[in-house]
């Protein structure tokens, strides 16, 4: 919990002031968006090797491994403003990106140390410090803000607004290093698939038992047996593909965001602390709508994901007749987002939850690192094309894209459920 509530800090004191960064060594919106994209893409290439790591030796570990990275990474982001270099601010961006691919440990240790019928709030709870973390960036981003008033460069090095956020990281990954390296509990160890009779769980998820094909009870399965019974057999695949919705749609709209207020309404720093604020209360409002109906027994995982379909329609629905134009409303913008916010994060934690329940007794970390990969790739994928259409005069073809992309889940809902 308390490295996702760091994940959060990161974000929000990092989102507001990135485009300004970007801006003041030089660089361009595609170049906005090549830097969170290379975020996610050294993150996406870590995953499956730090689940690999988790499940056959210690995960305190892989862990300290990635807060030490992180803390490197978040250094070399902070010291690239007193240098006036946009390569050495990439690859502390690309440094960092390995690091914080322990979000899949989170997950993993929840799917490991958790029964099944807690996983779903544990994983909520999980995504709310996450959410906690991003709610203090309009407080910190005022703090921070004032180092822009006072003299703090001196040679090579500089503080201030948009620095500071490096420093904070580093200063934060230190710290959770020392945490994990002497408080960590280990979870349960990890019951292999290889080792005992391969049984279907019982609570898969709420899936027509007509999609399955009949599985027989196997011993030692491959590994591509196990990606079979898993993705394809159990319908894994639909899950993934929520994670990809989720990933690429936050991303191209956190890509698009601080742009599009700079130049139409001329926002800066703060009223973008403030905007990214007002996105964490309607994400707080959609995790505590999960938890709502979890606990209720006539809310099954497929109708809270069948919501936030219905959600993501009204924020494209807004997106395609209001916000496509060489100008957005500052109505339609918040209209858009709010549903889009909501709508991705009501349906996150189902899927996940169901995914991990579909995993049964094979490898954890591994299947998890496979989520995370399909969510890094959205990652990568939503900054680069929103960095890029961001230099067209209209944004048509970004709202027709993200569109597109969203359109691929109701359509395939009614064949998996």
């Amino acid at each position: 919990l308390a490295s996702t509530f760091a994940m959060g800090i990161e974000y929000a004191i990092l989102m507001p002031t990135v485009w300004k960064y970007v801006q003041s060594v030089g660089g361009t919106k595609t170049h906005l968006g090549l830097l969170l994209a290379g975020f996610s893409m050294t993150r996406t290439i870590s995953f499956l090797i730090v689940g690999y790591w988790s499940d056959r030796r210690p995960m305190r570990e892989p862990f300290v491994f990635s807060f030490i990275l992180g803390a490197i990474g978040s250094l070399l982001y902070g010291v690239a403003g007193g240098l006036n270099s946009l390569g050495v601010m990439m690859l502390g961006r690309l440094v960092a990106g390995i690091g914080a691919a322990s979000t899949t440990l989170n997950q993993t240790y929840i799917a490991r140390a958790a029964s099944v019928d807690q996983r779903t709030k544990l994983l909520s709870l999980c995504r709310g410090c996450a959410v906690l973390g991003i709610a203090s960036g309009p407080v910190l981003n005022l703090f921070l803000l004032k180092l822009d008033d006072s003299d703090l460069c001196t040679g090579r090095f500089c503080l201030n607004s948009m620095t500071s956020s490096g420093y904070v990281m580093a200063v934060m990954n230190v710290l959770l290093c020392l945490l994990f390296t002497f408080l960590f509990v280990e979870p349960p160890p990890q019951v292999s698939s290889r080792s005992a009779s391969y049984h279907r769980p019982e609570d898969v998820g709420a899936i027509q038992e007509s999609k399955y094909h009949e599985i027989e009870e196997m011993e030692e399965p491959s590994a591509l047996q196990a990606i079979n019974i898993v993705i394809c057999q159990r319908a894994g695949w639909f899950c993934l593909m929520i994670n990809f919705v989720t990933g690429f749609e936050m991303t191209a709209l956190e890509t698009a965001v601080t742009p599009i207020t700079a130049e139409q309404y001329g926002w800066g720093t703060q009223e973008n602390s403030y905007l990214f604020g007002a996105i964490t209360v309607i994400a707080i409002l959609a995790i505590v709508s999960t938890i709502v109906f979890d606990k209720q027994s006539c809310c099954s995982s497929r109708l809270v994901i069948l919501l936030a379909q219905v959600s993501l329609g009204i924020a494209f629905a807004v997106a395609l007749g209001a916000c496509g134009g060489a100008d957005i409303p500052l109505w339609g913008l918040f209209t858009f987002g709010g549903f889009l916010v909501y709508g991705v994060v009501l349906q996150a934690t189902p899927a996940l939850g169901v995914y991990s329940t579909m995993i049964g007794d094979f490898d954890k970390g591994v299947f998890m690192g496979y989520s995370q990969i399909v969510l890094g790739v959205a990652r990568i994928l939503g900054p680069l094309f929103a960095g890029v259409t961001l230099e067209f005069h209209t944004h048509w073809l970004l709202m027709a894209a993200a569109c597109g992309v969203y359109a691929f889940t109701p359509v395939s809902f009614p064949f998996v459920w």
